[in-house]
């Protein structure tokens, strides 16, 4: 059956449903990983019957994309809250722990995007609309170490520096939770990530 022909999550019912089975992916896949999640334990865990599952999705593929769907809207939503944080014109450092504190935040609410971070061996194709909002959020950093005095002087590359700092800070994220998920949602992660962007400027964010 052509996927454009598979019932739509209209009513609140599919909605529930579908929100179920994605919430059991993301639980399987951090659990067993790929080879393990396989759509009978997705549908399993969801309490839905397999025919079920693949009324709204075809295949494990469609699944994984809807999850990443979900993660970017769930980000980008966290994003738009911290544009009042920067506009404060705070210190940078508060500024930082602030942006981190609310994007941490978004994670850890949310167990498909908790999940989501959980899951370092898929195939990247599965998942380029992550790899997409990756690409804007470098986009935002480069433009605040553009307008950041501090941060201006520091950086000889503002679009290279943006996307080292979000792929480390992703990596150290997706690597805690693998192993620490009780740990990404503290205050001592959260500054430890402060520290890492600031020794890679050369430690003059205390100052700012």
């Amino acid at each position: 059956m052509p996927e454009s022909d598979r019932r739509r999550p209209k009513q609140a019912r599919s909605r529930v449903t579908v929100d179920a089975i994605l919430e059991a992916a993301a639980e399987v896949l951090a659990e067993e990983g790929p080879e393990g999640a396989t759509t009978n334990r997705i549908a399993e865990r969801a309490g839905v019957s397999i025919g079920t599952l693949y009324q709204y999705f075809a295949n494990k593929k469609a699944l994984y994309q809807a999850l990443g769907d979900r993660f970017a809207e769930g980000m980008r939503r966290s994003v738009l809250d911290l544009a009042p944080i920067i506009a404060e014109g705070n210190n940078l450092r508060t500024v930082l722990q602030r942006s981190l504190d609310t994007l941490l935040g978004g994670v850890m609410a949310d167990p498909v995007l908790h999940g989501m971070l959980h899951v370092t061996a898929l195939p990247p194709r599965d998942f380029e609309v992550i790899d997409a909002f990756e690409r804007e959020l470098a986009v935002s950093v480069a433009a605040l170490i553009r307008i950041h005095p501090l941060l201006r002087e520091r950086s000889t590359d503002p679009d290279l520096d943006a996307r080292f700092l979000v792929r480390a800070a992703a990596g150290a994220m997706s690597r805690t939770l693998s192993i620490e998920p009780e740990l990404v949602a503290t205050p001592a992660f959260r500054d430890a990530l402060v520290r890492l962007i600031d020794g890679y400027f050369g430690g003059v964010i205390g100052a700012g």
